[in-house]
């Protein structure tokens, strides 16, 4: 497609500097390839940047290929009709079965906030106090404009083609595609591209990271990695700055519930309905099996993650060695006999009038929308409950001021004090710390040629990159929105 062009290239659309909107433009000798199409996500401003789409052709790329299923990877490809792209979308099997259902949900949910805007009635949340935590007004203006429909949701789910593990796919003159096992949710995975050069002689091999999980992850596969060293590996730097605290999660999260069923107290934990909520469930799951949950009700307060949830045992050949055989035992790792799922706001609101002990895990993970807010709200000023966050909170949303120490807070216009008790969970998170990604990075066959570090807050791809450097790593870079790597 691209006469006369000799270099690989890539230009950034997103997630440079920061940790959401990952979108990646590939320009072959013969072909253009889109990778990833996430939306930016936290403050309004940030969800306003996503009505506007990268400048770039539409309709002349040969194919989009996917990491995984969450928004900040995906969540624009419901754009990909207005834009004028026919083509395929390619992703391994799991992601391919969540996509869809991502798409239409987040379409209802786009409608639902027009709706709810109109009406006054859209969920709001800010710190009050302690000051140096305190978050503006929320933006009272209208919302931002629907970034796509039902039906251009159900049109890029009918263009989404599945492709195997760790099999070379040709999707364009010259250029092949292999999906790598990332461990860090179902389905999710690295993107190795080959292409072949003009002038002839070996390949050109370009990694995308995606996001990588843990290299020891209990509950997923280990990661696979490519058969020689890429010449340029686009890399997540997400936790490039964090080196999780090596404690005892289960025996931790078990002395938390035993106090709170001894003090009949109500956990609220905020989780992401992929990936987040399977890792609290498999740790449930074992406190049922050793009986430390003795009949505490555990509500899933998510459809998303209770649908996410029944992949994992469709998908055993991407489990943990142990989890694989429990699978293929016929058990599902992921229920046990307290769990009880909640489908609908009917079924979320009933358990409002629940007095005795109980965790409930809602969305969003960040405390700010979702279930889990109006679950908030109703609890936070009872000093029975708890709140219980197991991952990273973004500055400025509701649960990083929480976790902060924040004593009053506003949802939904009521002023609140905090007399629940915070509770922290350190290391439970799908992206790997650093030492992760550095095994990650040195596992690779051969001497890495260049890294570019993406999906990263500034100083966590910063200190990354010294990370990098020390050892042995020179070529690194840190591109910004707009920037175009290459390979010659």
């Amino acid at each position: 497609m691209s006469d006369g062009v000799a270099t690989v290239s890539v230009r950034v659309h997103g997630a440079a500097g920061e940790v959401t909107g990952s979108c990646y433009e590939v320009t072959t000798p013969c072909a253009r390839l889109l990778v990833d199409f996430g939306m930016f996500q936290g403050s309004p401003e940030q969800e306003v940047r996503n009505t506007s789409a990268p400048n770039l052709d539409f309709e002349k790329l040969d194919a989009v290929l996917v990491t995984h299923a969450h928004i900040d990877h995906c969540g624009r490809l419901g754009m990909l009709p207005a834009l004028g792209y026919q083509g395929p979308v390619l992703t391994t099997e799991p992601t391919a079965e969540l996509l869809g259902r991502v798409l239409t949900s987040s379409a209802t949910l786009q409608q639902l906030r027009i709706q709810e805007k109109r009406a006054g009635t859209a969920p709001s949340s800010r710190v009050l106090v302690p000051a140096h935590l305190a978050t503006s007004i929320p933006i009272r203006g209208e919302p931002p404009p629907i970034l796509f429909t039902h039906r251009h949701a159900e049109r890029v789910a009918r263009s989404i083609r599945a492709v195997p593990f760790m099999e070379w796919e040709p999707i364009a003159d010259g250029v092949d595609v292999r999906f790598l096992h990332a461990s860090h949710v179902i389905g999710a995975a690295s993107i190795e591209l080959r292409v072949q050069r003009t002038q002839g002689g070996e390949p050109a091999h370009v990694l995308f990271s995606g996001d990588i999980g843990p290299i020891d992850n209990p509950l997923l596969a280990p990661h696979q990695w490519p058969d020689r060293a890429p010449d340029l590996v686009i890399m997540e730097s997400t936790n490039g700055a964090r080196r999780f605290k090596q404690v005892d999660q289960y025996e931790a999260l078990c002395n938390i519930l035993r106090e709170a069923i001894t003090k009949n107290q109500r956990i609220l934990a905020p989780v992401f309905a992929l990936g987040r909520a399977q890792t609290m469930l498999q740790l449930f799951a074992r406190a049922s099996r050793e009986g430390v949950l003795g009949g505490l009700p555990i509500y899933l307060d998510s459809a998303m993650a209770c649908r996410a949830s029944e992949l994992y045992a469709r998908h055993p050949h991407l489990l943990e060695a142990s989890v694989r055989r429990s699978c293929l035992r016929g058990s599902n790792p992921l229920h046990f006999a307290e769990l009880h799922t909640l489908m609908s706001r009917r079924e979320s609101e009933s358990i409002d009038r629940v007095r005795t002990a109980c965790v409930i895990m809602a969305g969003s993970g960040f405390c700010d929308a979702g279930p889990i807010l109006r679950h908030v709200q109703v609890a936070i000023e009872q000093p029975t409950t708890r709140i219980l966050f197991t991952g990273h909170q973004l500055d400025g949303l509701l649960g990083h001021g929480l976790l902060n120490g924040a004593t009053r807070v506003e949802i939904n216009g009521a002023e609140l004090e905090v007399r629940a008790t915070i509770d922290r969970l350190a290391g439970i998170s799908g992206h790997g710390d650093a030492d992760d990604l550095l095994t990650w990075v040195k596992r690779m066959p051969g001497d890495v040629k260049q890294v570019a570090l993406v999906h990263g807050a500034e100083e966590s791809r910063q200190e990354f990159a010294l990370v990098l450097r020390a050892n042995g790593i020179t070529d690194i870079q840190m591109p910004m929105t707009g920037d175009t790597l290459r390979i010659d």
